[in-house]
Protein backbone atom coordinates (compact mmCIF):
# COMPACT_ATOMS: atom_id res chain seq x y z
CA UNK A 1 0.00 0.00 0.00
CA UNK A 2 1.33 3.42 -0.90
CA UNK A 3 0.18 6.96 -0.21
CA UNK A 4 0.81 9.88 -2.51
CA UNK A 5 -0.25 13.49 -2.60
CA UNK A 6 -1.15 15.75 -5.50
CA UNK A 7 -1.01 19.49 -5.10
CA UNK A 8 -2.20 22.34 -7.28
CA UNK A 9 0.68 23.54 -9.46
CA UNK A 10 2.86 26.50 -8.52
CA UNK A 11 1.54 28.46 -11.50
CA UNK A 12 -1.98 27.60 -10.40
CA UNK A 13 -1.23 28.92 -6.92
CA UNK A 14 -0.05 32.22 -8.41
CA UNK A 15 -3.22 32.53 -10.48
CA UNK A 16 -5.33 31.74 -7.43
CA UNK A 17 -3.54 34.32 -5.25
CA UNK A 18 -3.93 36.97 -7.94
CA UNK A 19 -7.63 36.22 -8.26
CA UNK A 20 -8.10 36.45 -4.50
CA UNK A 21 -6.27 39.75 -4.39
CA UNK A 22 -8.55 41.15 -7.08
CA UNK A 23 -11.65 39.70 -5.48
CA UNK A 24 -12.48 38.24 -8.85
CA UNK A 25 -12.69 34.51 -8.37
CA UNK A 26 -14.84 32.94 -11.06
CA UNK A 27 -15.55 29.47 -12.38
CA UNK A 28 -15.01 26.28 -10.40
CA UNK A 29 -12.60 27.81 -7.89
CA UNK A 30 -15.17 30.20 -6.48
CA UNK A 31 -15.84 29.31 -2.84
CA UNK A 32 -14.32 25.90 -3.40
CA UNK A 33 -11.37 25.90 -1.03
CA UNK A 34 -12.60 26.63 2.45
CA UNK A 35 -13.43 23.93 4.97
CA UNK A 36 -14.24 25.56 8.27
CA UNK A 37 -11.20 27.64 9.13
CA UNK A 38 -8.85 25.54 7.02
CA UNK A 39 -8.43 24.60 3.40
CA UNK A 40 -10.24 21.40 2.52
CA UNK A 41 -8.05 18.36 1.91
CA UNK A 42 -9.42 15.36 0.03
CA UNK A 43 -8.22 11.76 0.18
CA UNK A 44 -9.14 8.55 -1.60
CA UNK A 45 -8.29 4.95 -0.79
CA UNK A 46 -8.40 2.34 -3.54
CA UNK A 47 -8.38 -1.48 -3.52
CA UNK A 48 -5.96 -1.89 -6.42
CA UNK A 49 -3.28 -0.06 -8.40
CA UNK A 50 -4.07 3.24 -10.12
CA UNK A 51 -2.33 1.85 -13.19
CA UNK A 52 -5.00 -0.81 -13.82
CA UNK A 53 -6.73 1.13 -16.65
CA UNK A 54 -9.94 0.19 -14.84
CA UNK A 55 -11.79 0.88 -11.57
CA UNK A 56 -8.82 2.24 -9.65
CA UNK A 57 -7.53 4.33 -12.53
CA UNK A 58 -11.02 5.82 -12.87
CA UNK A 59 -11.10 6.83 -9.21
CA UNK A 60 -7.63 8.32 -9.41
CA UNK A 61 -8.56 10.30 -12.54
CA UNK A 62 -11.62 11.67 -10.74
CA UNK A 63 -9.46 12.78 -7.83
CA UNK A 64 -7.04 14.47 -10.20
CA UNK A 65 -9.92 16.30 -11.84
CA UNK A 66 -11.08 17.70 -8.50
CA UNK A 67 -7.54 18.85 -7.72
CA UNK A 68 -7.27 20.59 -11.07
CA UNK A 69 -10.77 22.10 -11.00
CA UNK A 70 -10.81 23.31 -7.40
CA UNK A 71 -7.19 23.72 -6.37
CA UNK A 72 -7.56 21.44 -3.38
CA UNK A 73 -4.83 19.28 -1.89
CA UNK A 74 -5.50 15.62 -2.52
CA UNK A 75 -3.86 12.37 -1.48
CA UNK A 76 -4.49 8.72 -2.21
CA UNK A 77 -3.55 5.26 -1.04
CA UNK A 78 -3.69 2.39 -3.53
CA UNK A 79 -3.73 -1.38 -3.00
CA UNK A 80 -5.58 -1.07 0.31
CA UNK A 81 -6.85 -4.46 1.45
CA UNK A 82 -10.29 -4.64 3.06
CA UNK A 83 -8.65 -5.54 6.37
CA UNK A 84 -6.60 -2.33 6.25
CA UNK A 85 -9.34 0.03 5.09
CA UNK A 86 -10.47 1.19 8.52
CA UNK A 87 -6.90 1.92 9.63
CA UNK A 88 -6.09 3.93 6.49
CA UNK A 89 -9.36 5.87 6.62
CA UNK A 90 -8.78 6.66 10.28
CA UNK A 91 -5.26 7.87 9.54
CA UNK A 92 -6.48 10.32 6.90
CA UNK A 93 -9.27 11.59 9.15
CA UNK A 94 -6.87 12.14 12.06
CA UNK A 95 -4.56 14.14 9.78
CA UNK A 96 -7.17 16.70 8.86
CA UNK A 97 -8.63 15.40 5.61
CA UNK A 98 -12.17 16.76 5.52
CA UNK A 99 -13.47 14.58 2.69
CA UNK A 100 -12.44 10.97 2.16
CA UNK A 101 -13.53 8.68 -0.66
CA UNK A 102 -13.58 4.95 0.13
CA UNK A 103 -13.41 3.78 -3.47
CA UNK A 104 -14.53 0.17 -3.19
CA UNK A 105 -17.74 -1.78 -2.85
CA UNK A 106 -16.27 -3.47 0.21
CA UNK A 107 -15.17 -0.42 2.24
CA UNK A 108 -18.64 0.56 3.49
CA UNK A 109 -18.39 -0.90 6.99
CA UNK A 110 -14.94 0.58 7.51
CA UNK A 111 -16.19 4.03 6.48
CA UNK A 112 -19.13 3.82 8.90
CA UNK A 113 -16.87 2.78 11.77
CA UNK A 114 -14.42 5.64 11.26
CA UNK A 115 -17.15 8.19 10.53
CA UNK A 116 -18.64 7.63 13.98
CA UNK A 117 -15.39 8.85 15.58
CA UNK A 118 -14.93 11.79 13.17
CA UNK A 119 -18.35 13.47 12.86
CA UNK A 120 -16.91 16.57 11.17
CA UNK A 121 -15.29 14.58 8.36
CA UNK A 122 -17.34 13.65 5.30
CA UNK A 123 -16.96 10.15 3.89
CA UNK A 124 -18.07 8.90 0.49
CA UNK A 125 -18.25 5.11 0.32
CA UNK A 126 -18.62 3.51 -3.10
CA UNK A 127 -22.05 1.87 -3.40
CA UNK A 128 -22.48 1.60 0.37
CA UNK A 129 -25.74 0.04 1.52
CA UNK A 130 -25.87 1.95 4.82
CA UNK A 131 -25.34 5.68 5.31
CA UNK A 132 -24.79 7.95 8.31
CA UNK A 133 -25.06 11.72 8.87
CA UNK A 134 -21.50 12.14 7.58
CA UNK A 135 -21.38 9.16 5.20
CA UNK A 136 -22.69 9.39 1.65
CA UNK A 137 -22.38 7.02 -1.25
CA UNK A 138 -21.86 7.09 -4.99
CA UNK A 139 -22.21 4.51 -7.69
CA UNK A 140 -20.89 3.74 -11.11
CA UNK A 141 -24.03 3.63 -13.27
CA UNK A 142 -22.11 1.86 -16.01
CA UNK A 143 -25.08 -0.47 -16.30
CA UNK A 144 -26.51 2.22 -18.61
CA UNK A 145 -23.55 1.74 -20.94
CA UNK A 146 -23.62 -2.02 -20.36
CA UNK A 147 -27.06 -2.21 -21.95
CA UNK A 148 -25.61 -0.65 -25.09
CA UNK A 149 -22.59 -2.95 -25.15
CA UNK A 150 -24.87 -5.92 -24.60
CA UNK A 151 -26.61 -4.93 -27.82
CA UNK A 152 -23.22 -4.62 -29.54
CA UNK A 153 -22.04 -7.95 -28.17
CA UNK A 154 -25.05 -9.84 -29.49
CA UNK A 155 -24.75 -7.98 -32.78
CA UNK A 156 -21.09 -8.98 -33.18
CA UNK A 157 -21.37 -12.58 -31.94
CA UNK A 158 -21.31 -15.33 -34.53
CA UNK A 159 -21.90 -18.15 -32.05
CA UNK A 160 -24.77 -16.53 -30.18
CA UNK A 161 -22.85 -17.00 -26.93
CA UNK A 162 -21.25 -14.14 -25.02
CA UNK A 163 -19.40 -14.06 -21.69
CA UNK A 164 -19.17 -11.71 -18.69
CA UNK A 165 -16.48 -11.94 -15.99
CA UNK A 166 -16.72 -9.90 -12.76
CA UNK A 167 -15.15 -9.72 -9.32
CA UNK A 168 -17.87 -10.07 -6.68
CA UNK A 169 -21.69 -9.90 -6.81
CA UNK A 170 -21.94 -6.33 -5.47
CA UNK A 171 -24.97 -4.24 -6.51
CA UNK A 172 -23.08 -2.30 -9.20
CA UNK A 173 -21.73 -5.48 -10.72
CA UNK A 174 -25.11 -7.17 -10.70
CA UNK A 175 -26.74 -4.15 -12.32
CA UNK A 176 -24.05 -4.17 -15.01
CA UNK A 177 -24.53 -7.86 -15.76
CA UNK A 178 -28.32 -7.73 -15.92
CA UNK A 179 -28.29 -4.66 -18.18
CA UNK A 180 -25.69 -6.24 -20.46
CA UNK A 181 -27.75 -9.42 -20.74
CA UNK A 182 -30.94 -7.44 -21.38
CA UNK A 183 -29.27 -5.42 -24.13
CA UNK A 184 -27.98 -8.58 -25.76
CA UNK A 185 -31.39 -10.22 -25.68
CA UNK A 186 -33.01 -7.16 -27.25
CA UNK A 187 -30.85 -7.81 -30.31
CA UNK A 188 -30.92 -11.61 -30.10
CA UNK A 189 -33.60 -13.08 -27.81
CA UNK A 190 -31.88 -16.47 -28.08
CA UNK A 191 -28.44 -15.19 -27.02
CA UNK A 192 -26.70 -17.34 -24.41
CA UNK A 193 -25.09 -15.21 -21.72
CA UNK A 194 -22.39 -16.73 -19.52
CA UNK A 195 -21.25 -15.27 -16.19
CA UNK A 196 -18.27 -15.95 -13.90
CA UNK A 197 -17.47 -14.50 -10.47
CA UNK A 198 -13.86 -14.39 -9.30
CA UNK A 199 -14.36 -13.75 -5.59
CA UNK A 200 -11.74 -11.01 -5.81
CA UNK A 201 -11.65 -7.42 -7.02
CA UNK A 202 -8.19 -7.73 -8.51
CA UNK A 203 -6.86 -11.07 -9.68
CA UNK A 204 -5.75 -10.79 -13.35
CA UNK A 205 -4.56 -14.41 -13.72
CA UNK A 206 -7.84 -15.78 -12.37
CA UNK A 207 -9.86 -13.40 -14.56
CA UNK A 208 -7.93 -14.51 -17.64
CA UNK A 209 -8.48 -18.15 -16.76
CA UNK A 210 -12.23 -17.63 -16.28
CA UNK A 211 -12.53 -15.78 -19.57
CA UNK A 212 -10.62 -18.46 -21.48
CA UNK A 213 -12.97 -21.08 -20.00
CA UNK A 214 -15.93 -19.14 -21.38
CA UNK A 215 -14.34 -18.90 -24.83
CA UNK A 216 -13.72 -22.63 -24.81
CA UNK A 217 -17.43 -23.08 -24.14
CA UNK A 218 -18.39 -21.02 -27.18
CA UNK A 219 -18.29 -17.36 -26.12
CA UNK A 220 -16.89 -15.18 -28.91
CA UNK A 221 -17.54 -11.77 -27.31
CA UNK A 222 -16.58 -10.96 -23.71
CA UNK A 223 -17.32 -8.18 -21.22
CA UNK A 224 -14.18 -7.31 -19.25
CA UNK A 225 -15.41 -6.42 -15.79
CA UNK A 226 -12.11 -7.57 -14.30
CA UNK A 227 -8.50 -6.91 -15.22
CA UNK A 228 -7.16 -9.92 -17.11
CA UNK A 229 -10.17 -10.58 -19.35
CA UNK A 230 -8.71 -8.54 -22.20
CA UNK A 231 -5.54 -10.64 -22.02
CA UNK A 232 -7.70 -13.71 -22.60
CA UNK A 233 -9.48 -12.05 -25.53
CA UNK A 234 -6.14 -11.19 -27.13
CA UNK A 235 -4.85 -14.73 -26.67
CA UNK A 236 -8.03 -16.33 -28.04
CA UNK A 237 -8.67 -13.62 -30.65
CA UNK A 238 -12.25 -12.87 -29.63
CA UNK A 239 -13.92 -9.49 -29.27
CA UNK A 240 -14.16 -7.89 -25.84
CA UNK A 241 -15.80 -4.86 -24.25
CA UNK A 242 -13.56 -2.71 -22.05
CA UNK A 243 -14.51 -0.87 -18.86
CA UNK A 244 -14.01 2.55 -17.23
CA UNK A 245 -11.40 3.88 -19.69
CA UNK A 246 -10.78 3.35 -23.40
CA UNK A 247 -8.96 0.03 -23.19
CA UNK A 248 -8.40 -0.48 -26.91
CA UNK A 249 -4.65 0.00 -26.46
CA UNK A 250 -4.61 -3.21 -24.40
CA UNK A 251 -5.88 -5.18 -27.39
CA UNK A 252 -6.16 -3.02 -30.53
CA UNK A 253 -7.53 -5.86 -32.63
CA UNK A 254 -10.12 -7.15 -30.16
CA UNK A 255 -11.37 -4.36 -27.84
CA UNK A 256 -14.52 -3.38 -29.73
CA UNK A 257 -15.29 -0.41 -27.46
CA UNK A 258 -15.32 0.41 -23.75
CA UNK A 259 -17.89 1.80 -21.35
CA UNK A 260 -16.27 5.02 -20.16
CA UNK A 261 -16.82 6.31 -16.62
CA UNK A 262 -15.74 9.89 -16.00
CA UNK A 263 -15.72 10.26 -12.23
CA UNK A 264 -14.30 13.79 -12.41
CA UNK A 265 -17.63 15.68 -12.37
CA UNK A 266 -18.90 13.72 -9.35
CA UNK A 267 -15.72 14.04 -7.26
CA UNK A 268 -15.51 17.74 -8.14
CA UNK A 269 -19.15 18.41 -7.25
CA UNK A 270 -18.96 16.46 -3.99
CA UNK A 271 -15.80 18.34 -3.02
CA UNK A 272 -17.40 21.67 -3.89
CA UNK A 273 -20.47 20.83 -1.81
CA UNK A 274 -18.29 20.12 1.25
CA UNK A 275 -16.40 23.37 0.72
CA UNK A 276 -19.68 25.26 0.49
CA UNK A 277 -21.16 23.54 3.57
CA UNK A 278 -24.05 22.13 1.55
CA UNK A 279 -22.99 18.49 1.39
CA UNK A 280 -25.75 15.94 2.05
CA UNK A 281 -25.66 12.32 3.08
CA UNK A 282 -27.21 10.76 -0.01
CA UNK A 283 -26.53 8.60 -3.03
CA UNK A 284 -24.77 10.42 -5.86
CA UNK A 285 -25.12 8.99 -9.37
CA UNK A 286 -23.77 10.56 -12.57
CA UNK A 287 -24.62 8.60 -15.70
CA UNK A 288 -25.33 9.04 -19.40
CA UNK A 289 -27.53 12.10 -18.86
CA UNK A 290 -24.76 13.89 -16.95
CA UNK A 291 -22.14 12.94 -19.54
CA UNK A 292 -20.21 10.67 -17.18
CA UNK A 293 -21.11 7.38 -18.90
CA UNK A 294 -20.50 6.98 -22.63
CA UNK A 295 -18.95 4.62 -25.15
CA UNK A 296 -15.36 4.85 -26.36
CA UNK A 297 -14.37 4.99 -30.01
CA UNK A 298 -14.61 1.76 -32.01
CA UNK A 299 -11.16 2.27 -33.53
CA UNK A 300 -12.41 0.76 -36.78
CA UNK A 301 -13.79 -2.41 -35.20
CA UNK A 302 -17.39 -1.32 -35.74
CA UNK A 303 -17.05 -3.10 -39.10
CA UNK A 304 -17.53 -6.31 -37.10
CA UNK A 305 -21.06 -5.27 -36.02
CA UNK A 306 -24.20 -5.31 -38.16
CA UNK A 307 -24.85 -1.68 -39.28
CA UNK A 308 -28.48 -2.02 -38.20
CA UNK A 309 -27.30 -2.85 -34.68
CA UNK A 310 -24.98 0.16 -34.65
CA UNK A 311 -27.91 2.38 -35.63
CA UNK A 312 -30.06 0.84 -32.90
CA UNK A 313 -27.31 1.39 -30.31
CA UNK A 314 -26.99 5.07 -31.26
CA UNK A 315 -30.75 5.51 -31.00
CA UNK A 316 -30.80 3.77 -27.61
CA UNK A 317 -27.98 5.96 -26.30
CA UNK A 318 -29.93 9.08 -27.31
CA UNK A 319 -33.06 7.68 -25.66
CA UNK A 320 -31.21 7.03 -22.41
CA UNK A 321 -29.74 10.52 -22.46
CA UNK A 322 -33.11 12.16 -23.05
CA UNK A 323 -34.89 9.97 -20.51
CA UNK A 324 -37.12 8.36 -23.14
CA UNK A 325 -35.65 4.98 -22.19
CA UNK A 326 -34.67 4.01 -18.66
CA UNK A 327 -32.27 1.10 -18.36
CA UNK A 328 -33.62 -1.34 -15.75
CA UNK A 329 -31.56 -1.19 -12.56
CA UNK A 330 -31.69 -4.84 -11.59
CA UNK A 331 -29.43 -5.82 -8.67
CA UNK A 332 -30.95 -9.24 -8.04
CA UNK A 333 -28.50 -12.04 -7.28
CA UNK A 334 -27.39 -14.33 -10.08
CA UNK A 335 -25.23 -17.42 -9.79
Amino acid sequence: MTEKKMMISYRGRLRLMAALALGALTGPLMGGLAFGAEALKVAMILPGPISDNDWNAGGYAGLQAAAANLGVEVAYSENVADADAERVLRDYASRGYGLIFAHSFSYGDAALAVAEDFPDVKFMAGTAKNLAPNVGTYDNPDYQGAYLTGMLSAGASKTGTIGWVGGNPAPNMLANYHAWAAGAQEVNPKAKVMISWLGSWFDPPKAKEAAIAQVEQGADVLSAQSVGVIDAAVEKNVLVIGAVSDQNHLGPNVVLTSVLWDLGPLVTDVTKSVSDNRWESKAWSYGVKEGSIKLADFHGLDSKVDPAVLTAVKAKFDAIKSGAFVVPHDTSMVE
